[in-house]
């Protein structure tokens, strides 16, 4: 049996990965694997964190059940997460798409979804620079890497995207998301 397309999609929260993998899933007649979902319901929480309000991930089991998820599929697997990359083999993963949104709108949205300001901080400062693109190169193939701002941006069209470098025509890349350079950054940093 061939291995299947495996699309990993990263992200901080707020980004919309589960939206998007979701439809792409759909859109690609697949699997959709939410890993907060498999940590959770898999059992594969080794602890909680209180200060960070969230779980501590078994990461040894998780690569386990990932890579057996993928090896017993016969359809495309889209893995939601913002730690997929470290999770799913490199040789497993076809694309790598890590989205992105600009930190401004992105700490909005987490303050709409009633995060604490210590979670809010920590996931605008990681968007701020780029800390999902720079774990995504650190354990996944760079030229599978696709980065995607999805500020302003239906997560029909970011689906689209993704659908087009699939197919190879749409050229996919990394590198051209730079918040740093805005405006609203310097505001947004005094701000935190």
């Amino acid at each position: 049996m061939s291995q299947p397309l495996v699309v990993l999609i990263t992200g901080v929260p707020g980004t919309g990965k589960t939206t998007v993998s979701s439809i792409l899933a759909n859109s690609l007649g697949g699997d959709h694997v939410e890993i907060t979902h498999l940590v959770r319901d898999g059992g594969m929480s080794l602890n909680w964190d209180q200060s960070r309000a969230t779980s501590i991930a078994d990461v040894k089991a998780l690569r386990h059940a990932l890579s057996n998820i993928i090896a017993a599929s016969t359809k495309p697997v889209v893995v939601d997460g913002h730690y997929s990359p470290d999770v799913v083999p490199r040789d497993a993963a076809t694309l790598v798409v890590v989205l992105r949104r600009a930190p401004w709108v992105l700490r909005a949205q987490l303050q709409q979804r009633g995060y604490s300001p210590r979670k809010i901080r920590e996931n605008v400062e990681a968007e701020l620079i780029g800390t999902c693109l720079v774990d995504a190169l650190k354990s996944q193939d760079h030229a599978k890497i696709c980065e995607i701002d999805t500020t302003g941006q239906a997560p029909e069209e970011t689906v689209k995207l993704v659908l087009a470098a699939l197919d190879g025509e749409a050229a996919c890349g990394y590198g051209s998301v730079d918040w740093m350079d805005a405006p609203e950054a310097e505001a947004l940093l005094r701000d935190l």
